[in-house]
């Protein structure tokens, strides 16, 4: 039976007219005779009556809608068959859907939030009876003449009870377009995949158009599983960064991190309706490695993100916690083209850094990681790499499950405090180098250390593979003394110290992966800071002291994300994800912004700097080569000093953060790196190889006159603030 039943009754209907049709059924405006009311007639066509996939469809909707009664889902009237055609009888829907109101372009954001607040709760009422919708999508939210919003079309939902599906088109249901990753691959569900669809729907009603295109309907669903949503303001600039945070949170390909409830989105939308200024971090716990799964996938799945978590607050923050962008993925190409800076030093105009590329790949990469992170951090660099080339995408961590996201202005409570261990053999003296010993060139002897005509003064903060372990150690500028600070047989490496010069923050291995440790000045009071089974790098401070930047790989892959904490290990929040390679983070005072390295994990020529303006929300490139850039810090003038390709495999350079030209300010024949800027911004303390391994050495701040300081071996040093 087909459009011939129009005009005609059929059952104790008589069909007025078509409202619309899909693969599964025709809905048609009928009147009701015995009530004389206008309903919402759904039928089975004729040629789908021998199909009983279809037919169990047909009849499961009406079974799972009689049991939900919302004000926002659509009411079922009457079920029955009419000359062997089953049929559906609903409430009917003046307004039509919302997928006919999307023909007129985007949607404001107030009508939208006014659709997501009705049918946000309706979708939770069902899913606390156990039902996930799984077809979610803008043609099935309709709408009735006063402005009303209802779910529809139950045809497609499953009874979390049942786990896998019984009915399946080869293992996946549901509507490409706005199919979450899980769904996709058909791997069992539970409410965040709707969550995500509402993602989905959220995208569309903003820009217009939908996040992903392809020639075909696996082509779109495999778009979800493996590729990064474009950046909705993109699209369409009037949507607010907080509107497209809310966004991209319930797009998370790890549901772990999306929204736990329609009603926490809903509340999202709301804020970001209403503060056009965002709270624009996702909240993250570290990841247990007893809840991953290893499922098999049919469409392979990408890197997974740590979940939403609830932090708690340190007693007193020493500064308010500013305001930063969201996770954006689609970033500007390049810095604005500002004028240069010129550099000088003592023998005149320095070179400018050489634009070439050096031979790249998974070994050199793996070579250069290992360089950079020295000893056994590299060594573990390095596995993880050779692991990762013969490792499965499809062998990928799920982590737990997730919290409401938070206020950022007013930090939530965390119910985990950092663990507690004790020091072992805290503060042994290392013996201090023999004055009467022949020293290299270069290295400090008894007589006063002078580099530039000024003898440097204060303590420096370092780590070392002395007596074939990695150890945080301190150094005295002015009398060579240096004190172990910590003895264990883990790596201990990447020391900072606060701001306040109160405690130092390192990375150890200490638990089979590098997580991040606090110790007091002293050395005492060790206490862990992260407690995950990733690893969680490249500490550094905001210029205040209220936060603590990391980079974290929580995809298992290499391309880690960068994040922030307060520095007693809670409130632990993603700063910054995108598809590359992450890592070396620095914040920046002058001009609020955080910058780090990034780019391809097995390609170092891509590795650039990049640029985050927590003031504006901008994300931007600010070296763009195919060299191998990375590790920002402060350097001279308000310059920005990073590592750089140099005839000795690695340099360093300056750059005016503002843009224009780098130039070179120091290459020595070694792997130059880990270069810090002194408090009153005369010298610079570095790594170098040089003299055959990784050592210490100070020159002026304009890069001249280089001394080696220690000779028992010494990396990645940072000063001590107010030595």
């Amino acid at each position: 039976m087909a459009d011939g039943i129009i005009g005609k009754k059929f059952g104790g209907y008589e069909i007025l007219g078509e409202i619309g049709r899909g693969g599964m059924a025709t809905v048609y405006r009928a009147q009701q005779i015995s009530m004389n009311r206008i309903v919402a007639l759904k039928v089975l066509p004729s040629h789908l009556l021998n199909d009983d996939t279809y037919i169990q469809r047909f009849e499961r909707e009406v079974q799972i809608v009689s049991t939900l009664e919302h004000r926002s889902i659509v009411p079922v009237y009457d079920y029955g068959e009419f000359e062997g055609q089953p049929y559906i009888v609903m409430r009917y829907m003046a307004g039509g859907s919302v997928d006919e109101r999307l023909r007129s372009g985007p949607l404001n954001i107030d009508a939208i939030l006014a659709i997501y607040e009705q049918i946000g709760p309706g979708l939770d009422y069902a899913h606390s009876k156990g039902i996930l919708h799984r077809d979610l999508k803008p043609s099935n939210v309709l709408m009735d003449e006063s402005g009303g919003a209802f779910l529809t079309d139950f045809g497609i939902a499953r009874l979390l009870s049942e786990g896998a599906g019984t009915i399946t088109t080869h293992g996946v249901v549901g509507t490409p377009s706005y199919m979450s990753p899980e769904q996709a691959q058909g791997k069992p569900l539970d409410n965040r995949s709707d969550i995500y669809s509402l993602g989905v729907m959220l995208f569309e009603l903003t820009t217009g158009r939908r996040p992903f295109e392809a020639d075909t309907p696996y082509g779109i669903a495999v778009a979800h599983v493996t590729e990064p949503p474009p950046s909705p303001r993109s699209i369409h600039s009037e949507i607010s960064p907080a509107v497209e945070s809310v966004i991209l949170t319930a797009m998370s390909k790890n549901r772990e991190q999306r929204y736990p409830d329609a009603v926490t989105m809903v509340s999202a939308i709301r804020k970001a309706t209403n503060e056009p200024d965002p709270v624009l971090f996702d909240t993250q716990p570290g990841i247990s490695r007893s809840q991953l799964l290893n499922e098999e996938a049919t469409i392979p799945m990408p890197p997974a993100t740590p979940p939403p978590v609830v932090g708690a607050p340190i007693s007193t923050p020493p500064e308010q916690p500013p305001v930063y962008p969201s996770p954006i993925y689609n970033t500007p190409s390049s810095a604005p083209p500002l004028p240069a800076v010129s550099y000088t030093n003592a023998s005149g105009q320095i070179p400018p850094v050489r634009q070439r590329r050096r031979a790249n790949g998974l070994w050199m990469s793996a070579l250069l990681g290992a360089m950079i992170g020295c000893g056994m951090f590299a060594f573990v660099a390095l596995v993880a790499i050779l692991i990762l080339s013969v490792t499965s995408n499809n062998n990928q961590q799920t982590p737990e499950a997730t919290s409401p996201l938070q206020n950022e202005t007013t930090p939530p409570t965390n119910t985990r405090q950092p663990t507690q261990r004790p020091l072992v053999n805290t503060n042994t003296p290392v013996p201090t180098v023999d004055p009467n010993a022949t020293a290299p060139v270069g290295v400090r002897t008894a007589e006063p250390l002078i580099v530039g005509g000024e003898q440097p003064t204060g303590q420096l903060l370092f780590y070392s593979d002395r007596d074939g372990n990695f150890d945080i150690y301190l150094i005295d500028l002015e009398t060579g003394s240096e004190q172990r600070l910590t003895e264990n047989p883990a790596a201990d490496v990447n020391p900072v110290i606060s701001p306040d010069g109160s405690m130092i923050v390192f990375a150890s291995n200490r638990d089979g992966d590098f997580e991040l440790y606090a110790i007091d000045f002293d050395g005492s009071n060790l206490r862990a800071l992260t407690d995950n089974t990733v690893d969680d790098i490249s500490p550094s401070f905001s210029p205040g002291g209220t936060w603590l930047v990391y980079a974290s790989d929580t995809r298992g892959n290499g391309t880690h994300e960068i994040y922030r904490m307060y520095p007693n290990g809670t409130n632990i929040e993603r700063v910054f994800t995108s598809v590359e390679r992450n890592l070396d983070p620095w914040w920046r005072a002058e001009d609020n912004a955080l910058y780090f390295a990034s780019g391809d994990p097995t390609d170092a020529s891509t590795w650039d700097i990049r640029r985050i303006d927590f003031d504006t929300g901008d994300i931007s490139w600010l070296t763009r080569n195919e060299l191998r850039d990375r590790s920002p810090t402060a350097g001279r003038d308000g310059t920005l000093l990073y590592e750089t390709d140099g005839d000795g495999y690695s340099a360093l350079a300056l750059i005016n953060p503002a843009g224009g030209e780098s130039a070179m300010l120091y290459d020595s024949p070694g792997f130059d790196w880990g270069a810090a800027l002194s408090p009153d911004s005369r010298f610079i303390v570095f790594t170098s190889d040089q003299s055959g391994r990784d050592e210490l050495y100070i020159m002026t701040a304009a890069g001249t006159d280089a001394q080696q300081i220690t000779t028992q071996g010494g990396m990645g040093a940072s000063w001590i603030p107010g030595t």
